[in-house]
């Protein structure tokens, strides 16, 4: 928001210089983008009286001007056609340069010594003209400096307005702020009308037909105005700003739209078809060109304007060209309106349109100013335009509710660690704009409508704090604020996963949850079907992603093309199915990790490999050592065959590790295996919260150690029948190994054997070599019962 120091100075004696105030406006909250002086920008720049004009002797085209500077007399070449003497005029003397930076210095120019240059408006960069000097108005005193004399001695400052902040969004909206800091008084814009002629309903219908996009729309009528330039000081005040001036009616709903925050709009009456005004949607197929010269395809979705035949603009965003004011206007319809923020932000969005009134009317406009800056435009129309203002304003408008908010004092003081009196904080508040009834310990604020930030009874604290002065709080080592360091159990489940994996030399990725879909190509979520955004940021992006898997390959994918040696991370994060043909949501929290490259960062050891399958089994068997997981051959669309395992508590599927296909690690330009494991890390968590660490005591007593080899189909995994072992005697088997696999002539066709060296112990005494037998018998009955097993 750039606003002019000069112009601020209309609506409030501000009690700063321009530097303190812009400290204190950014300690408030406004954040200075940057700053301008324009007295330093024509500093050397005076005003000149042209004493006499002579045509140059050496050539026709240049005039030898006598120019009195105040002190001093200047002889001055000038090729302007315009120049004549008695004219005021600004001078760059010599040794000083213009505001583009060039320097102006004592020349000669065909033989006659110039002192100093006759400027015009593109020279001076204040406006366009280039066809001869500018000329200043009579009432300048030569000699003065022009920048004073012109009343361009003016501060340009711009603030970043955060979008919460609508408010801030007009030169008056900052004196407001001003006055917050301050205490200084405003002064309110005055608002001077007289009406004449016929009623303005006389002129106009109006309906509005989308009262929910449009609570109110209020316009005025007024006739025979004269189009023509702005007058200096509307257009030096325009160009504060960064506006261009059109003409002068134009101009009067820019300026006000500056100076008060709410946008207007000017229809030429005589070009609305059936003098009707409808406030209505778009209808399927209809079409505008708005005032960028643009045709837009219209939807339903959109707000528009619209007479009897046509849309003549879209609501909140941009007028449309067969209505907008030209050089053949007389009779002008001033619109005022509050649309609804959602209405205008969507429409923008389709359209992909910007504008000074779309970003004020989507972040939420001012309900009650609408009728005032009607009034305010509608004046200045009168007095610039030679207009004559229609009697009666017309208003269609629906029941505003103003915001009520309660606010504690005592929360006041404890957030704030200030110990306010009840009349601070009332003062305060009162100065923004906002009435306060006090009850006890409580305030009962009611929001000014320029405020529709303020909701809660945090923002309320927000803004006493604000004001107040952050930098004004003195610092403390007392906490007076409650902190809580319980974590709830999947909070706690996600903190120690993520301290494992970061010590088995993972690293964290957190990735974005939308993605391209063509990642949908690879994957086999298990899901009806996609869920597609209706509003992608990207066209490259444009889906929830049902899987971690694509994210960690992207991810890979990136740091070997920054000729990363390995790649090892892991990410927890929700993946998005669609669960029926209604597109049901359902979200579930994964884990997955990525493990590629070589096994040692080690740039000196002898033992460089690559991981393979086995490195990353074993890192998810660490992770999940607590539940004692088994791992069984799968078959995953994505993953290798014969590479590929399901990772299973109690016969109850967590998620798979294997190695993935080379057909999808070249589908994202990976030329390396790569390891990935994905776990449903909701159940994962479910089940670690059910089970208990244990910790034991050191074994006091030796342990026996025993070997089986049985025979079993070649379908029974190793996992079933290691469970099956420590099932028969959990008090007493401590360890189950294997350490031999065989299938060849002494086994039977379809069958393997398996070989375990199997660890038993007593807790309480040594165990008997007769113990363990027994116990060796019941494991092998239990296998033949269970699995089929034969004694080699």
């Amino acid at each position: 928001m750039k606003i002019s120091y000069n112009w601020l100075k209309d609506y409030i004696d501000v009690p700063w210089n321009w530097e303190e105030l812009v400290e204190r406006l950014t300690m408030a909250g406004l954040e200075l983008e940057d700053a301008v002086d324009q007295q330093a920008l024509f500093n050397g720049i005076v005003v000149g009286h042209v004493n006499i004009v002579e045509k140059h002797p050496n050539t026709d085209r240049l005039r030898v001007c006598t120019v009195d500077i105040g002190d001093s007399t200047a002889t001055i070449v000038c090729g302007a056609p315009n120049v004549a003497a008695g004219q005021l005029v600004p001078v760059c003397l010599p040794g000083k340069q213009l505001p583009d930076g060039t320097k102006i210095e004592e020349t000669v120019i065909r033989g006659i010594q110039s002192s100093g240059m006759i400027c015009s408006e593109a020279e001076l960069g204040i406006g366009e003209d280039v066809s001869g000097i500018l000329v200043i108005d009579a009432a300048a005193t030569h000699g003065e400096p022009f920048a004073k004399q012109s009343g361009l001695d003016d501060i340009e400052i711009d603030f970043e307005v955060t979008p919460n902040r609508p408010d801030c969004l007009s030169i008056f909206g900052i004196a407001r702020e001003v006055r917050a800091l301050s205490g200084v008084e405003l002064r309110p814009p005055t608002v001077a009308l007289k009406e004449v002629g016929a009623a303005a309903t006389d002129e106009v219908e109006i309906q509005v037909l989308a009262s929910s996009m449009c609570p109110r729309y209020c316009a005025r009528v007024v006739r025979n105005v004269e189009l023509r330039p702005s007058p200096d000081w509307l257009t030096r005040r325009l160009n504060a700003v960064g506006l261009r001036p059109i003409n002068n009616v134009v101009d009067i709903t820019n300026y006000v739209l500056m100076e008060l925050g709410h946008p207007l709009h000017a229809f030429d009456l005589d070009k609305l078809e059936g003098r009707r005004v409808l406030v209505r949607t778009a209808q399927d197929g209809e079409q505008v060109e708005t005032l960028d010269g643009v045709t837009r395809a219209l939807t339903p979705e959109i707000l528009v304007i619209a007479d009897a035949q046509k849309p003549i603009a879209v609501a909140g965003i941009m007028g449309g060209s067969n209505t907008e004011v030209a050089d053949d206007t007389t009779n002008v319809l001033l619109e005022s309106a509050y649309f609804h923020p959602g209405t205008v932000r969507n429409g923008r969005a389709i359209l992909s349109m910007q504008s000074e009134a779309a970003m004020r009317f989507e972040r939420g406009a001012d309900y009650h100013a609408t009728s005032m800056a009607l009034d305010r435009a509608a004046g200045l129309i009168a007095d610039l335009c030679s207009g004559q203002v229609a009697p009666g304003m017309i208003d269609i408008s629906v029941d505003f509710a103003p915001t009520r908010v309660d606010a504690r004092l005592s929360r006041i003081r404890n957030l704030l660690s200030v110990n306010f009196e009840a009349s601070r904080v009332v003062e305060i508040l009162e100065l923004l704009g906002c009435q306060v009834e006090i009850e006890a310990d409580v305030l009962h604020v009611r929001v000014p409508s320029f405020r529709p930030d303020l909701q809660r009874e945090v923002d309320l604290v927000e803004e006493v704090g604000r004001i107040h002065g952050y930098d004004r709080i003195e610092s403390s080592t007392m906490i007076t604020a409650p902190i809580s360091f319980a974590l709830n159990s999947n909070d706690a489940q996600q903190r120690e996963i993520r301290q494992r994996l970061s010590g088995l030399g993972l690293d964290e990725v957190i990735t974005n949850s939308i993605v391209d879909d063509t990642f949908l190509e690879f994957f086999d979520t298990s899901v009806d079907g996609p869920l597609t955004l209706s509003n992608p940021p990207t066209e490259d992006q444009s889906i929830l992603r049902p899987s971690l898997v694509g994210s960690l390959l992207d991810v890979a994918r990136r740091n070997f093309n920054q000729r990363a040696d390995s790649v090892a991370i892991f990410e927890i994060g929700k993946c998005y199915y669609s669960i029926d043909e209604d597109y049901e949501v359902s979200e579930q929290m994964r884990l997955a990790g990525l493990w590629s490259g070589g096994a040692s960062k080690s740039t000196w050891r002898r033992d460089q490999r690559d991981v393979d399958f086995l490195d990353l089994k074993g890192v998810v068997e660490i992770l999940l050592a607590d539940l004692n997981c088994e791992f069984s051959p799968a078959h995953v669309s994505w993953l290798r065959p014969g590479f590929a395992a399901a990772v299973t508590f109690q016969r109850e599927e967590l998620g798979f590790v294997g190695e993935v296909e080379p057909r999808l690690c070249l589908a994202f330009d990976i030329e390396r295996k790569v390891f990935i494991f994905d776990l449903d890390f909701d159940h994962l968590a479910s089940l670690r919260s059910d089970t208990k660490s244990n910790y034991y005591p050191l074994p006091r007593f030796p342990p026996i150690e025993r070997d089986l080899a049985v025979v079993v189909s070649t379908d029974v995994s190793n996992g079933e029948v290691e469970f099956q072992i420590l099932d028969s005697a959990p008090d007493l088997i401590e360890t189950v190994e294997l350490f031999d696999v065989y299938q060849g002539d002494q086994i039977p066709p379809n069958r393997k054997s398996l070989a375990y060296a199997i660890r038993l112990r007593a807790p309480e005494k040594t165990l008997a070599d007769a113990e363990a037998d027994a116990v060796m018998k019941t494991v092998l009955k239990n296998l033949e019962k269970s699995l089929g097993a034969k004694l080699r």
